[in-house]
């Protein structure tokens, strides 16, 4: 029950609050300011009703008092006309209110309880606010690296412009990750952050996705669609993999930056937009823009500022941090695992990550998965597969390559030999896994 103290020394108006509230509330008498002050420093209390006048202690130096030791604490004052002024003036001071005598039951109750009703608001606002931005902290960037610390650096820079931003860096290396945090350092950090996947869509469906469309615009356009563009305006918009894009659509896009609106696919008039873009690339778009093979024109747009995103095997330091960050992000798999024992964090430093910051994720999740133990092992760390085929925990392998060899046969045979569902698995590309296997000597038959 929500707890309140009633200071006064008129003993009539202590009964006559306490015969008010008694059914609802826990109740506490005192006569005076010090008493009710003492009782609060061991216990606390919700609500404090107090007059002004009294001995050993007002009302005013108890308000002092106890919003000093939380400054939760609702504070009615109780006044009379004679004292109407000084309760107006302990309101300024952090009275939640004041309650004139005579008390009227209804008024005293509906005071209070919008009191509690706001304070249960605003804490609910507090929580909801903290959780999210405990959850967006989640997903910032994590380094230890001098030179990952730069390109952040430059990222919040970049972050109190407007201007777009070309993010360039291996697949599964922490662009997107990047982008969510230019985001959310910037102006526009409470509108919407909308990823695209600019090479999971075809050319045609792009630009639809992008640009949105009207009914009737082609065989299936059933009725109008706002495309991500409008969905992101006021916020951000990230284009990944843009350097997989058409010309065609390449050149939409870079009239969309020039005159900051779009024109839906079948659409007339065109609709102002105001999203700031962030684009990403895993390829050399100034190379390509020098061959032709990418729009230069588009490549300076985009890359008002660019930003290199240094591969994990040049940033070591950030192998432990990573770790820790992803077990603690995956504990409810496995709730046992305390942390990763000295002998698999060492296990981890010796390993490349082709497929980076990505692939050290889906490493510890699957570890997670398959420890039996109260520490992440260089077994289950590195190895797919069950504990047997692991192999005894005291004897880790000593070669990472056929770890990584070993590795990767068991997650092709579990995929029946398919290799884009196996990359995506292995936390890489397809591209990356062709290069492994022939590597390793792997061929169809011998998976």
């Amino acid at each position: 029950m929500t707890t309140v103290l009633v200071v006064d020394d008129d003993p009539l108006a202590c009964r006559i609050l306490a015969r008010m509230l008694g059914p609802d509330f826990h109740l506490h008498r005192f006569a005076n300011g010090a008493d009710a002050l003492e009782h609060f420093r061991r216990h606390g209390a919700d609500i404090i009703l107090t007059d002004l006048k009294m001995p050993r202690m007002g009302g005013l130096e108890l308000l002092e008092q106890v919003k000093a030791l939380d400054p939760r604490v609702l504070v009615f004052i109780i006044t009379g006309h004679s004292t109407l002024e000084s309760a107006v003036a302990a309101v300024k001071q952090g009275a939640y209110d004041f309650i004139a005598k005579p008390f009227d039951p209804d008024d005293v109750l509906l005071r209070i309880n919008r009191a509690l009703r706001e304070r249960r608001l605003e804490e609910e606002v507090s929580l909801y606010r903290s959780e999210r931005e405990r959850e967006q902290s989640r997903h910032l960037p994590l380094t230890r690296n001098h030179r990952m610390q730069q390109v952040l650096e430059l990222a919040r820079r970049a972050a109190r412009t407007d201007s777009t931003v070309l993010i360039q860096g291996e697949t599964g290396v922490g662009k997107e990750v990047v982008a969510r945090a230019i985001h959310q350092w910037s102006p526009r950090r409470e509108q919407p952050f909308v990823p695209v996947n600019c090479g999971a869509l075809a050319e045609g469906l792009l630009e639809s996705e992008l640009f949105g469309h009207e009914k009737g615009a082609f065989t299936g356009a059933h009725s109008r669609r706002i495309g991500y563009f409008e969905l992101a305006s006021r916020g951000t918009l990230f284009l990944d993999e843009i350097g997989t894009t058409g010309n065609a659509f390449q050149v939409r896009l870079l009239r969309v930056l020039q005159e900051r609106a779009v024109q839906r696919v079948g659409g007339g008039l065109p609709v102002a937009v105001d999203s700031r873009i962030i684009a990403a690339t895993n390829q050399d778009l100034e190379e390509e823009a020098r061959n032709g093979t990418f729009r230069s024109d588009l490549f300076y747009r985009l890359s008002v500022v660019t930003l290199q995103v240094p591969p994990l095997r040049e940033r070591p330091e950030d192998i432990e941090l990573l770790a820790g960050h992803f077990l603690a992000g995956h504990r409810e798999i496995n709730p046992r695992i305390r942390g990763i024992a000295p002998e698999g964090l060492r296990y981890l430093q010796q390993y490349d990550y082709p497929g980076n910051v990505r692939e050290l994720e889906n490493i510890i999740e699957r570890a997670m998965i398959l420890e039996t133990g109260c520490e992440l092992t260089p077994a289950s760390l590195l190895v797919g597969g069950s504990r047997q085929q692991a192999g005894p925990r005291e004897e880790p392998p000593v070669s990472m390559d056929a770890a990584e060899r070993e590795h990767i046969v068991r997650v092709l045979r579990s995929c029946g030999g398919r290799k884009l569902e196996a990359a995506a698995l292995l936390g890489i590309n397809k591209t990356t896994l062709w290069r492994k296997m022939k590597r390793y000597g792997l061929s169809e038959e011998s998976i």
